[in-house]
C-alpha cells in the first residue's frame, strides 16, 4: 500500500514498517499502570516538486525519491504515469494520464501517490512474545479513547489520495507490570487500494 503512518501532522516522522528504525514506542511505568495517548496520522506517499513544471515538460524533479516506475502520481488535478527514474528525484513522466489535462505546476506543489482507499481499518497487533494487543485502545479523537474497547479495530472509512487522516491510540500498561519500552505492539492498516483512473 502507498499509505504510511506518521507521528506528526507535518508527515516528517514516518513510523517504520517492520525495521524498527522509528517505531511507535514509549516507556511505561508498569508499577503504576501508566497510560499514554498519542495522535497518529495516515497519509499517502508524497513529496513536493523541487522546481516548477511547465505544461509540456515530461521530466520533473521531486524533493525526495518516493515513487517507482509505472506508478501514477497526482499534482494538483493532473495525473502522470512514471515512465523512468523510479527511486530517484528525477522522473520521466507521461503527462495528462487518465484523461487529465497537462498543466503548469509550481515548485513546492504536493506530489501524491495516485491511490484512493476504501474501507480502511486500523487494528493493534502484537508481533513478539505474549499477545499484548489489548493494551492498545483506538479512537477517532482523544475524548473517545475513554469509551474505546482495548484491542478492538478502528474503522477509518474511506480516504482520498490528498487527505491525511488522524486518529488516537492509548497504550495502557496493566498495574504491576515491569517498566518497559514497548516496541512490539504494531498498528496494522487494511483496506482496498484503488488506483485513480
Amino acid at each position: 500500500m502507498a499509505i504510511h503512518l506518521f507521528e506528526d501532522g507535518a508527515l516528517t516522522q514516518q513510523i517504520s514498517e517492520g525495521d524498527l528504525t522509528n517505531p511507535d514506542d514509549d516507556t511505561y511505568n508498569g508499577t503504576d499502570g501508566e497510560a499514554k495517548d498519542k495522535e497518529l496520522f495516515l497519509a499517502n506517499e508524497q513529496t513536493v516538486l523541487a522546481s516548477p513544471l511547465a505544461s509540456g515538460e515530461t521530466s520533473l524533479q521531486t524533493a525526495e525519491p518516493r515513487f517507482t516506475d509505472g506508478e501514477v502520481i497526482i499534482i494538483d488535478s493532473e495525473q502522470m504515469r512514471i515512465q523512468s527514474g523510479g527511486g530517484t528525484t528525477t522522473l520521466g513522466v507521461e503527462r495528462g494520464y487518465g484523461g487529465t489535462t497537462p498543466a503548469a505546476h509550481a515548485a513546492g506543489a504536493p506530489v501524491y501517490s495516485g491511490y484512493d482507499y476504501t474501507g480502511l481499518v486500523v487494528e493493534p497487533v502484537d508481533t513478539a512474545g505474549g499477545d499484548e494487543s489489548g493494551w492498545y485502545s483506538l479512537a477517532l479523537n482523544q475524548v473517545d479513547l475513554d469509551g474505546a474497547v482495548p484491542g478492538d479495530p478502528l474503522n477509518l472509512g474511506d480516504k482520498p489520495h490528498d487527505v491525511t487522516v488522524s486518529f488516537w491510540r492509548r497504550c495502557e500498561v496493566p498495574p504491576g507490570t515491569a517498566v518497559q519500552n514497548k516496541t512490539d505492539l504494531k498498528l496494522r492498516i487494511t483496506g482496498t487500494e484503488n488506483p485513480i483512473l
